[in-house]
């Protein structure tokens, strides 16, 4: 039996693992011709002065979230050229909040994502320790199928 994916969402941080889940997301959604969502959850608790529990105004958060538009508009109209996608099949959001609780319950939700792809690895091993992982949490949680793309040498280059 084939499984067919129509909505998929890959969560970005940036990191390795991130890569790892974008590489995997476009092969996914190539295979199935599918929509494929981009997100990037900015947690207001870790947008601090490097962890030091000093708060950012409001215009620093703004910028914040430029920036991460800019990156993702870019990474998007990338991705629709060397892939070939259509411009309709690639979407790219920005939601604040606990990547969590974002990522496993109200993206998907909202946007009826019947695949959600994550990196393997994401933050550091302390932040993961202390608070457990993203992928972890989205795979205990969601309740729909979850890929976890795992970070290979190359991803590291």
């Amino acid at each position: 039996m084939t499984v067919t994916y129509r909505q998929i969402l890959v969560a970005v941080d940036g990191s390795n693992g991130a890569n790892a889940a974008l590489k995997t997301a476009v092969e996914v959604a190539k295979r199935n011709d599918a929509h494929l969502d981009i997100l990037r959850v900015l947690d207001l608790n870790s947008l601090e002065y490097g962890g030091a529990g000093i708060a950012l105004d409001g215009e620093q958060i703004y910028r914040i979230e430029q920036e991460n538009e800019q990156y993702l508009l870019e990474l998007r109209n990338d991705l629709i050229k060397k892939y070939d996608f259509r411009p309709e099949q690639i979407n790219v959001h920005i939601r604040f909040g606990n990547p969590k609780l974002v990522i496993a319950e109200d993206f998907p939700e909202e946007y009826q994502s019947d695949l959600i792809i994550v990196g393997s690895t994401g933050k550091n091993i302390l932040h993961r320790i202390v608070t457990g992982s993203v992928a972890a949490h989205v795979t205990r949680v969601a309740n729909r199928d979850v890929l976890v793309a795992r970070t290979t040498e190359a991803d590291l280059k």
